[in-house]
């Protein structure tokens, strides 16, 4: 007899960086906003979709605290413009990211803070 197993879940996060005129501060917009992670060892995959002529790449991700043990390690693709993580989703949280970015056009660097939160319908 075998057992059946669900497909792992994948959450596809569409990330829009946008530089302010005449400051070095970004516009960062997440779709969908505040996704929730509900399956355990969901993969969440950030994606650049648009930076508005900007070379903009991610660079990195950091996780508060970091004995967290919900979040893997990053996974950058070559382009930049994907980040991919697994989320263990074994505690209801709000995940404390802070996405990294590079603009390689004007060689600034930033963070911003997505909203994700676990839910384990415990």
């Amino acid at each position: 007899m075998t057992t059946a197993i669900s497909p792992t879940s994948f959450i596809n996060i569409l990330v829009w960086v946008k530089k302010k005129e005449a400051e070095e501060k970004y516009e960062v917009r997440c779709e969908p906003a505040i996704p929730k992670v509900v399956q355990r060892d969901t993969i969440i995959n950030f994606q650049i979709v648009d930076t508005y002529g900007q070379d903009i790449v991610f660079s990195g991700l950091d996780v508060t605290p970091k004995d967290m043990n919900q979040i893997s390690s990053p996974a950058i693709s070559k382009s930049g413009k994907l980040l991919t993580v697994s989320d263990a989703n074994t505690c209801n949280c709000w995940l404390n990211l802070n996405l990294e970015f590079t603009n390689r056009t004007e060689g600034h660097r930033f963070v911003h803070d997505p909203q994700v939160q676990n839910d384990t319908n415990e």
